[in-house]
């Protein structure tokens, strides 16, 4: 007799899998401090040299990391736990790294099992990430927050009773200050209200037939061996036109480095809502990890695909022009300094640079590679590279590489998504494989916009209280569509053409026999 048993296995829709999705919250020991003190003294690090830091921090003038790595081992035995009487814990960790400026724990290893909650925060509470759960974190168990201001950081975890929780920090990504005046703002000003003044928001006049696009631009922050940096990119779309977060950037923001990419975190939504520069940082939406795809240097492209993208974020997948045609105009959609998003325009036609250029890490790009473009308004900066640049029909043609800063004559080059196309040996240097997937061979596509397709996806993984992916499993959608799929051997499951605006139900069962 078959017999089939409805097993409580942990199913990650698309609307939580990979992105920094968090519940809110305050920890434990800030709303209870009485019962859940912090250790009277922090675990104490050792300090960095901060000297060396800068000399790390500029040893690639093209992409200046904003932060360096101190490898650490820490593990439950570093902190303390708190005992509650239902058999559930709570477990605190309080250190400090002397002299620095902020802190990012980068995490090896962490799986939560449900209703488990993870904070992180400096000891007054005025920065918390969190709650994070089981839902928010990577398929591959690496994790990463943003930074907490300050020399000193507390991570608090919730353990529910009888739960199997695996926790390791493997290094500390640390702010540092610089002495020299000048140097300041390349080293360490990045973030909200950094950018110079003579940039336009993207929801300027300027940029009134590009609000569209601007959906799919991104702030990239990138996890690298020896540090994290800033960068840009844009979600962009392939002849199927199903969604697949495919996403251009520039090769030189991880060129002379060591890339995490399942560490590398992408903020949407980062703007201001008006022309304005708004008086409080506004929120974004972020999704953490990506898949490298292609890449290749003498255009300056990289594309990665990144985790599934949740369904509520209103993105949009830009059309792209890989002709060999020169834009009448140009627009550069790009976060300057990690700030909120801007846009900067050349209303004049592009010109195709006809020599090689050395770069100032080294390397030389071939002749024609690259546009060249004089802006007429806005200008860019560290954290611009791998913006996209849309032409007059606001299709890619090319992203940022970079140029002449500063905000008169403004001059920038472009990587031309004519060559990034097919001059690469293979798949994972070249662009067409992956944005033509149905082998129609266009020289333009137009861009996708899930919010008005009518079809979604909906994604994620069964899998076990441990973490493993569990194969064969029956997965049920019922509610405004029904249907059937069942897991494959890492648990992953999808269901396509889904109606917009929806409400379903997934249910899921596991044949014993």
């Amino acid at each position: 007799m078959r017999k089939t048993l409805f097993l409580l296995i942990f199913l990650f829709s698309t609307s939580m899998l990979w992105s920094q999705w968090s519940l809110g919250g305050q920890p434990r020991f800030l709303q209870q401090p009485e019962r859940f003190a912090l250790p009277e003294k922090p675990l104490l690090l050792p300090g960095p040299d901060l000297a060396k830091a800068k000399e790390k921090a500029l040893a690639n003038p093209e992409n200046l990391l904003f932060a360096l790595p101190v490898s650490v081992d820490i593990s439950w035995e570093d902190g303390v736990f708190y005992d509650l009487p239902d058999g559930s814990a709570v477990w605190l960790l309080y250190l400090r790294l002397p002299g620095v400026k902020g802190l990012s724990p980068v995490f090896d290893e962490l799986r939560l099992p449900p209703a488990a909650r993870l904070y992180v925060s400096d000891p007054q509470g005025r920065t918390v990430y969190g709650a994070y759960t089981c839902q928010s974190l990577t398929y591959s168990g690496r994790f990463r927050t943003g930074f907490v201001p300050g020399d000193e950081l507390v991570i608090e975890v919730f353990l529910p009773a009888f739960a199997k929780c695996e926790l390791s920090l493997m290094r500390l990504d640390y702010l540092f200050e610089d002495a020299e005046a000048g140097m300041e703002k390349a080293l360490f000003g990045f973030g909200f209200g950094m950018s110079d003044t003579c940039h336009y928001n993207v929801h300027c006049p300027i940029g009134a037939n590009q609000e569209q696009v601007a959906r799919s631009v991104c702030r990239i922050m990138m996890t690298l061996e020896e540090g994290t940096g800033w960068c840009s990119g844009a979600l962009i779309n392939n002849t199927a036109e199903d969604g697949t977060p495919y996403l251009l950037t520039g090769f030189h923001c991880q060129d002379g480095y060591t890339p995490l990419y399942d560490l590398w975190r992408f903020d949407f939504e980062y703007e201001a809502p008006g022309c304005e520069n708004p008086a409080q940082e506004p929120p974004y939406l972020s999704v953490l990890g990506a898949t490298f795809r292609a890449g290749r240097q003498e255009s300056d492209f990289l594309l990665l695909e990144t985790g599934p993208i949740p369904a509520s974020y209103p993105v949009y997948f830009a059309g792209w022009d890989r002709s060999s045609a020169v834009p009448d105009s140009a627009g550069l959609l790009h976060h300057p300094s990690a700030d909120i998003k801007k846009i900067s325009k050349d209303t004049n036609s592009l010109v195709i640079h006809p020599q090689a250029i050395n770069w100032n890490n080294g390397v030389v790009t071939p002749p024609n590679h690259h546009f060249r473009a004089t802006l007429d308004l806005g200008s860019f900066e560290p954290g611009s590279s791998g913006g996209p640049l849309f032409n007059q029909d606001n299709r890619i043609v090319a992203q940022l590489h970079g140029g002449f800063p500063g905000c008169e004559q403004v001059v920038i080059y472009t990587g031309r998504f004519f060559y990034s196309w097919d001059e690469g040996t293979d798949s994972t240097q070249r662009l067409m494989e992956w944005l033509d997937p149905l082998g129609q061979n266009p020289q333009q596509l137009d861009g996708y916009d899930p919010l008005f397709s009518g079809g979604l996806s909906l994604s994620g993984y069964a899998r076990t209280e441990g973490g493993a992916g569990i194969r064969r499993v029956r997965v049920v959608l019922s509610g405004d569509f029904t249907d059937t799929v069942w897991t494959d051997a890492s648990g992953y499951y999808q269901f396509d053409s889904l109606p917009a605006g929806g409400n379903y139900e997934i249910s899921c069962w596991k044949d014993t026999l």
